[in-house]
């Protein structure tokens, strides 16, 4: 995994040089082991690279790279795990090899197969291939994004790069801010990732599953994946047993790698998944990839409700692999100040400081690749989409799923910051209101149908059954690039907004710029293709149900993970633990910031509001999450503006 930049030049002006340069260096913490730039015949077009060594360290891996006579050339950021499997059947077709990188063998894919190619991969990427035949420039990006890639063009020059702060900087911070996205972020909101916005205006995102075509200064996008639908068994059992063997091989492929690796243990149900089955069924490689160092790392949050170190640690006892715990303390300001300046924009949460930290520490010890557990929370109804699954089961009649949900979604845990009964009872009451409310609509449209006989009766689409009408599709000024198909139920299109809209693609983009800000590659198993078709192609009751979420994960991973954890229905989500933090080591650094003018008279947000909230929360003795998560997203935004200024003097 590393940093890549390019630019193309449409008038030939000799400023490229430069640039490249600038745009190159500007994602150094994502590649720190090597660095290259290459420049096409006419000198109009660059290509950069920063290297992150991970599959054949040597010299030999150097990019941007060549192949076919130096036809094509390469830069890359991910990995394509199957890239052996896919070697051999090339090697078939009379391709040579003069590397061992998964690099090569996508150039060799290129050639061959074209386009096509990306539906043999397995991986997560972000690559720009450039064709010096046919002077065309392609870049790709993974079917879900896992890998970002952002890009910028006018009537002059065309950029891409890894990271939007790049080009930022290489633009000489001379382009307007994106005023939607700014406030989405100040809401501390997700939506932005899952279009095609950034927060620069003109600057965008490649979505996940789509390739960019630049040819004759013509610049066309292309779907090249959507999300299939795949045969399952037709018992809970065999199903279970189906998606078993997909994680597993998932985890396998996942440990190609020629420098050390590690898993994150959260103690949790998705993490510990991933490190009970390397632990259960890798097996060492006699020549290659022998890299796994049995070793786990967890974050750990003392005398606070997010803390789960004792679960890790009890779980890496039972899997027989080392636990290394970091303790997250409150951050000293220039702690905090230097991660900030590490990430790309201001962060929606403070969560991304202990993610941050936990990547720092693994790279601090010596650890270059980790396998990490997201995704099944979005997939399985993890997050507590009960309102939905109550919903569907009024319209699809199913009477003894919704008291399943019901009693499911109310046992999973209660905390002096947030209580799942009462959560429960919140959410049935809200379907309540809205069924009666659908109902007496649909009744008075029977009425006036009735009595004007055969004329039409003209009404808006959404007023009947608005109540299951997602939410986001009423509000967001901001619109995702997938959208769930109509056909699906309520609880299904929930995950499916979960899953490609928000919040998955804004945690994507947290962990890699987290892990990448200290050279650590995070790898997803999880995300696999094959898994993720899988689980949205399953019935609802093989998600939810029996008193579970996630249930049938809980299923694949019994005799393999330990009931005490694949059995656990308390619910913690990875957070700071900002109401103690925001009360006491960070009040004055959130009250310096706040009581700016800047803050205090904000384009995106109402300062004065947020102060006197912030003055509310200090004041009040019982505090709580759900006042507290208000606070930082207006506060880094502040920071990064007040930066973003200084810098454009």
């Amino acid at each position: 995994m590393c940093g890549i930049a390019g630019i193309f030049n449409f008038n030939g002006e000799d400023k490229i040089k430069d640039q490249i340069e600038i745009l190159t260096d500007a994602v150094t913490h994502r590649g720190p082991d090597d660095r290259g730039v290459w420049f096409n015949s006419s000198a109009d077009l660059a290509l950069g690279h920063r290297r992150l060594s991970i599959l054949d360290t040597s010299e030999n891996g150097h990019q941007p790279m060549s192949f076919d006579n130096e036809r094509y050339w390469i830069t890359l950021n991910g990995e394509v795990y199957n890239f052996l499997e896919l070697r051999k059947e090339l090697e078939e077709k009379g391709c040579t090899f003069h590397t061992q990188t998964d690099t090569e063998v996508i150039l060799a894919a290129y050639k061959v197969w074209g386009v096509e190619m990306l539906d043999r991969f397995n991986g997560m990427w972000a690559f720009a291939i450039y064709d010096t035949f046919e002077k065309t420039i392609f870049l790709s990006r993974d079917r879900y994004g896992v890998k970002p890639l952002y890009y910028y063009l006018n009537k002059n020059q065309f950029f891409f790069s890894s990271e939007v702060q790049a080009i930022h900087k290489t633009l000489g911070y001379s382009i307007d801010l994106n005023k939607k996205v700014i406030e989405d972020i100040a809401q501390g909101g997700f939506l932005s990732h899952g279009t095609t916005e950034t927060y620069l205006k003109d600057v965008y995102a490649l979505p996940g599953g789509y390739n960019l075509i630049l040819k004759d200064g013509k610049v066309e996008l292309k779907e090249w994946y959507t999300l299939k639908k795949v045969s399952v068994p037709d018992t809970f059992e065999k199903q279970a047993d189906v998606l078993k063997e997909l994680i597993k091989d998932a985890c396998i492929l996942r440990m190609r790698s020629d420098v050390p690796i590690a898993t994150c243990l959260s103690g949790g149900l998705d993490s510990g998944t991933i490190t009970a089955m390397i632990t259960t069924y890798y097996r060492e490689q006699k020549n290659r990839f022998n890299n796994y160092t049995h070793k786990s790392f967890c974050a750990a949050f003392p005398n606070t409700p997010l803390d789960e170190s004792k679960d890790a640690i009890r779980l890496a006892k039972q899997l027989n692999t080392q636990i290394n715990i970091l303790e997250i303390k409150p951050p000293t300001r220039s702690e905090l100040t230097e991660a900030m300046k590490k990430c790309d924009g201001p962060m929606h949460a403070l969560a991304f400081y202990p993610i941050w930290s936990l990547y720092r520490h693994i790279r601090e010890n010596n650890i270059i690749v980790t396998l990490d557990g997201q995704g099944p929370d979005e997939m399985l109804g993890g997050y507590r989409p009960l309102k939905e699954a109550l919903q569907t089961a009024i319209e699809l009649k199913k009477i003894s799923w919704f008291k399943d949900v019901y009693n499911t979604y109310s046992e999973m845990g209660e905390s002096e910051q947030f209580s799942s009964k009462q959560f429960a009872k919140n959410e049935l009451n809200k379907v309540i209101k809205e069924e009666t409310r659908w109902f007496v609509k649909n009744k008075i449209l029977q009425i006036k149908q009735f009595a004007q006989k055969d004329k039409i009766v003209k009404t808006k689409s959404s007023s009947i059954g608005s109540a299951h009408i997602n939410s986001y599709e009423l509000k967001a000024p901001l619109m995702p690039v997938r959208q769930a198909d109509q056909r699906e139920n309520i609880f299904n299109k929930s995950l499916y907004g979960q899953f490609f809209q928000s919040p998955l693609p804004g945690i994507l983009q947290q962990y890699d710029r987290c892990s990448m800000a200290n050279g650590v590659e995070c790898r997803m198993p999880f995300m696999d293709y094959r898994i993720v078709e899988f689980l949205f192609s399953l019935p609802l009751e093989s998600k939810v149900g029996g008193g579970y979420t996630k249930r049938i994960l809980r299923e694949a991973t019994k005799g393999i993970l330990p009931d005490e954890t694949r059995l656990n229905k308390k619910k913690i989500g990875f957070n700071a633990p900002i109401v103690d933090w925001f009360s006491n080591d960070l009040k004055s650094f959130m009250l310096e910031y706040i009581n700016s003018d800047l803050f205090l008279n904000s384009n995106y947000f109402d300062g004065k509001k947020l102060k006197m909230e912030f003055d509310n929360f200090l004041n009040t003795e019982s505090k709580n999450w759900d006042e507290a998560w208000k606070f930082w997203a207006p506060v880094h935004l502040t920071w990064w503006l007040n930066n973003y200024h200084l810098e454009k003097k």
